[in-house]
Order: C-alpha cells, then sequence, then structure tokens
C-alpha cells in the first residue's frame, strides 16, 4: 500500500518527522511518498532512512522542482 505525505513549502526535519511516524505504523514492503519542492529534502530523507533503517528510496521529479520521495519499508 502506499502513504502519501504533502511536504510542500516543508523544510527539514519536518518531512524526516513526517515520514517516520508513517513509517511507524506501515508494513513491510508498503510505501511512503513524500512530496517535496525543497531539493536539500531528497538528500536528507534519502540518507536518513537509508542510514538508520536501511530502507531503500528512489526520487522522481514530477514537475520542475518538484519531487517524490519513495521510500519502502523492508524488515
Amino acid at each position: 500500500m502506499d502513504y502519501f505525505i504533502d511536504a510542500l513549502g516543508d523544510i527539514c526535519p519536518i518531512p524526516i518527522i513526517k515520514a517516520e511516524k508513517i513509517l511507524k505504523q506501515i508494513k513491510d514492503n508498503d510505501r511512503v511518498i513524500v512530496e517535496t519542492d525543497h531539493s536539500c529534502s531528497i538528500a536528507s530523507v534519502t540518507n536518513h532512512f537509508a542510514q538508520k533503517y536501511g530502507y531503500p528510496s528512489t526520487i522522481e521529479e514530477v514537475e520542475e522542482g518538484i519531487w517524490q520521495i519513495i521510500i519502502t519499508k523492508k524488515s
């Protein structure tokens, strides 16, 4: 299942905090999609979840200056 977070206008660490809250409640292989317009959030969010939990993530630019960070929860 996919869970969407609107983090447009949010600066770090807000997107991380929002994603952490959902990731703690979902099942393995579910995904959290964080939509952001802050390029610095891309590295912050992906690095945080890769280093802390080993969760893989991908990044897609869905519009100019707007990205979706897709984090997959793994056990």
